[in-house]
């Protein structure tokens, strides 16, 4: 069999209506489930402290000015903008799972471009909403939410030399969610396809983070450096044995991912757009260096959220290429033919079959865990956990915590958390939802000051 056909021979948009429409219909069921099984449950302390801030802000708050906040703004206006239609947590679950169903779709695109082979575009672009973290972090608001799309269209474009300045315009604005974003943002970049491609994406980038600076200094004033810059840099380091375990519990979550993306390189000549390839795989390398931030106090395995669909296009590609030879050895009687990598032609694809389906098996083990236990610990979490990161409150737990918090004179604040406080419509303490970074970082001490005065609170 030869090499998977090149983009060039199938035509990038021979994906065809029929596969386009079940992928669609599919993802909305999924989607419609997904918002069902997670309810008003309470999973992230960020996706509160991030509705909570937007929810300011939506109401004419001043960010960085009167309400301390520890990211760049586009974040904080985009959750405004949902809650300015309807402030409801029912409209911000929405919006970031419309957000989600545009990742699913960038990845069927790009497994398209990879195999030629629909069946595994739709079913890849599928899984992308149920990967371990995309399924954990289901419709929350938080920066990993928007970079992910935006870093896969940036690797998508950034194959292209006609798209070449969409890429850096993605990347850009990738960066924007979260600074540390920039990491995989140029590691993509600096992969295109040739020496042109490259600089123009880089132009495109550059130029387009000049504007966004020169808005949010404009809009904001310098006090933005203070939360996104300087408060991030004084929140300090967490403890090694904190930080293992969490490097420990990203790597049990990614290693049915990361085993299959494997497959790719000795498999990559079966493999299409070895532009694309390319992309992706630097892409993915460079999100993966972002668990060297979780070193800093505050950062979380949220990040796997960005990781997630860059692997899960590898990964797809992988495992079709070993299972293709297989396939159509047994239809015609014959051993599968080898491949044009070393590695392959030395172990054949049987083998590598085999790994593949050993991976996909822990990986629905992983994702079944989390979907049917999702207070227990389970597979989900690493073995030897002291905890993990399962549901912190269930949706009946949460119903009780509002009406206590909704049972309080009106006018006191709460001390509870963000999340509580936005699902309950009340005030938190000094109309500062962020109490993490405010208690980590030096600069923001007028803030906390703030907080620590509105006295008394609710609960007690």
């Amino acid at each position: 069999m030869p090499a998977a056909p090149s983009a060039r021979v199938r035509g990038e948009d021979a994906l065809g209506t029929v596969a386009v429409a079940v992928w669609a219909l599919a993802a909305a069921v999924v989607l419609v489930l997904l918002g069902l099984w997670q309810d008003n449950g309470y999973w992230e302390y960020s996706d509160g402290v991030y509705a909570l801030t937007a929810r300011l802000v939506a109401d004419g708050g001043d960010l960085y000015g009167e309400i301390a906040a520890a990211q760049p703004p586009p974040l904080y206006l985009a959750g405004a903008a949902v809650l300015s239609v309807s402030d409801t947590l029912t409209a911000l679950r929405i919006a970031m799972a419309a957000v989600e169903l545009v990742t699913s779709g960038l990845v069927l695109v790009a497994v398209w471009r990879l195999t030629g082979a629909r069946w595994a575009a739709v079913v890849a672009a599928l899984l992308a909403l149920v990967t371990p973290w995309a399924l954990r972090e289901h419709a929350q608001l938080l920066p990993e939410t928007f970079a992910a799309p935006l870093l896969l269209g940036a690797a998508l474009a950034a194959s292209r030399a006609r798209t070449a300045l969409l890429a850096g315009v993605l990347a850009a604005l990738a960066t924007a969610f979260k600074l540390a974003f920039g990491l995989p943002a140029l590691a993509l970049l600096l992969a295109a396809a040739s020496r042109a491609v490259r600089l123009r994406a880089l132009l495109a980038f550059v130029a387009t983070g000049i504007v966004l600076v020169a808005l949010s200094l404009a809009l904001f004033g310098d006090s933005v450096l203070d939360g996104a810059v300087r408060a991030q840099r004084e929140s300090g380091l967490a403890g090694l044995s904190y930080v293992g375990g969490l490097w420990a519990q990203g790597a049990w979550n990614l290693l049915p991912l990361l085993v299959c993306a494997a497959l790719a390189w000795p498999l990559r000549a079966r493999i299409g757009d070895p532009d694309l390839q390319r992309t992706l795989a630097a892409g993915a390398l460079g999100a993966l260096l972002l668990f060297l931030t979780l070193l800093k106090t505050g950062s979380y395995l949220t990040l796997v959220v960005v990781v997630e669909p860059l692997l899960l296009c590898l990964a797809a590609a992988g495992v079709v290429a070993a299972v293709r030879p297989v396939a159509d050895a047994q239809q015609v009687g014959s051993s599968p033919p080898a491949a044009g990598g070393g590695d392959a032609a030395r172990f054949g694809s049987a083998p590598l079959a085999a790994l593949a389906a050993v991976a996909i098996l822990f990986g629905v083990l992983q994702v079944g865990s989390l979907l049917v236990a999702p207070d227990d610990r389970g597979i989900f979490t690493r073995p030897l956990a002291a905890s993990g990161p399962q549901r912190q409150l269930t949706p009946s737990e949460v119903d009780v915590a509002v009406a206590a918090i909704r049972a309080c004179p009106p006018q006191r604040a709460t001390s509870g958390p963000p999340f509580l406080a936005f699902a309950a419509g009340r005030r938190i303490a000094g109309d500062q939802p962020d109490q993490f970074i405010l208690a980590h970082a030096a600069v923001l001490a007028r803030f906390q000051a703030e907080a620590d005065a509105d006295q008394p609170r609710c609960p007690g």
